[in-house]
């Protein structure tokens, strides 16, 4: 096993450091891939849930005006 000390200097080819340069390259693209991946798929959650939000107030709406209508409906003193 080689060691390496911190600060030494590392000695490369260069056809081997234009190697490293386009790995590194390619790694640093990939990541922001990622990262736009990600937020895509964050704002596309967000999106989700306000809908889902909205669908539910929707719903509490119609079963409260659902109760309403039963209530007047069944009430013995309702007059029509």
């Amino acid at each position: 096993m080689i060691e390496q000390r911190r600060g030494a200097p590392v000695f490369v080819k260069v056809e081997q450091y234009k190697e490293i340069l386009d790995v590194l390259d390619m790694i640093k693209s990939k990541i922001k891939e990622v990262g736009d991946t990600l937020a895509s798929i964050n704002s596309l959650r967000n999106e989700e849930e306000a809908e889902i939000a909205m669908w539910n107030r929707v719903i509490n709406e119609i079963e409260k005006k659902i109760d309403s209508i039963d209530k007047m409906m069944f009430e013995p003193e309702h007059k029509w």
